[in-house]
């Protein structure tokens, strides 16, 4: 770990996710490989209860440090707990994740992060069937990597410890996604994706990256596509309540080109190189959920 300076300027730097380039009720499941993971995601979640609501979980020391990000909510981070100089402690996580669901602001998660050079290797033993942690090069000092855990106390079609969930736009819209199964569909998966984050730039006007959204060139681009999004979500609802999946993926078709259209005005937006290749490694992280 390094220092206090070094480490804050990590907690601050967490912002560039949310400010490039300038820098149906969740249900709660675990689907985990191994039973006893989900037992102890279930006491995790018990170790936080208390933290349950934004308020609480800035009473706590807990401050919001990135905007909310589709597949993950925002996370709200504690600096002392960063700065405490503990790797992993299962009851007392550093780092919360709140999305909205049916429009209340919810405690979907927690998250686990450390600072590691580099040439580190090791990684602390965490749940039963030994879940990846996943690094943010990135967003830590020259030499050193941010290392991360995500848990997932709804329902995550990945998996209880997946970096991402693609189910967080359909509920902050009090909608009801389809059946994991459907994700893991060859054809169908990439158009869900697609579709629950074009669902996003309704969740939030100010989009994945807020800053390009103010810009004017942008704004004229993205505005008639998610009007067009918005008008999409009613029939996408009926749809999935009728239960006509012919009619439900068409339309999760319409909101994909929606969707590939915005990505490309946003990275078309952003003039340096290093930066858009950035913000393309993000949208793909998002777009397949997996870190890569």
């Amino acid at each position: 770990m390094t220092g206090p300076r070094s480490t804050l300027g990590v907690l601050g730097s967490l912002a560039l996710l949310a400010a490039l380039p300038a820098r149906g009720e969740a249900q709660h499941m675990h689907p985990a490989a191994d039973p006893s993971a989900a037992a102890e995601i279930h006491q995790v979640e018990h170790a936080v209860e208390g933290l349950g609501t934004t308020d609480a979980a800035r009473a706590a020391g807990f401050n919001p440090v990135l905007g909310w990000i589709p597949t993950m909510g925002t996370h709200w981070v504690s600096a002392a707990k960063m700065l405490s100089g503990k790797r992993f402690d299962a009851g007392d996580p550093p780092q919360l994740m709140f999305s909205k669901v049916e429009g209340q602001q919810k405690l979907v998660g927690a998250a686990y992060a450390y600072l590691a050079t580099e040439n580190d290797s090791t990684r602390p033993e965490t749940f039963p069937g030994n879940p990846p942690w996943h690094e943010h090069p990135d967003l830590a000092p020259p030499g050193m990597t941010l290392v991360m855990l995500h848990v997932w106390f709804v329902d995550s079609p990945d998996g209880a410890f997946a970096g991402h969930n693609p189910w967080l736009p359909f509920w902050a819209l009090g909608l009801t996604p389809p059946d994991p199964a459907r994700l893991h569909d060859p054809v169908e998966g990439p158009k869900i994706r697609a579709a629950a984050l074009a669902l996003s730039e309704a969740v939030d006007s100010s989009g994945v990256f807020p800053r390009l959204s103010e810009r004017p060139a942008v704004q004229s681009e993205q505005s008639p596509r998610r009007a067009a999004i918005r008008a999409l979500i009613p029939e996408l609802d009926r749809a999935q309540k009728a239960g006509d999946w012919t009619r439900w993926s068409a339309i999760a078709a319409q909101l994909a080109d929606c969707w590939a259209e915005i990505r490309r005005t946003y990275l078309a937006s952003i003039r340096r190189e290093d930066i858009r290749e950035r913000a393309e490694k993000f949208l793909n992280e998002m777009e397949t959920g997996g870190h890569h």
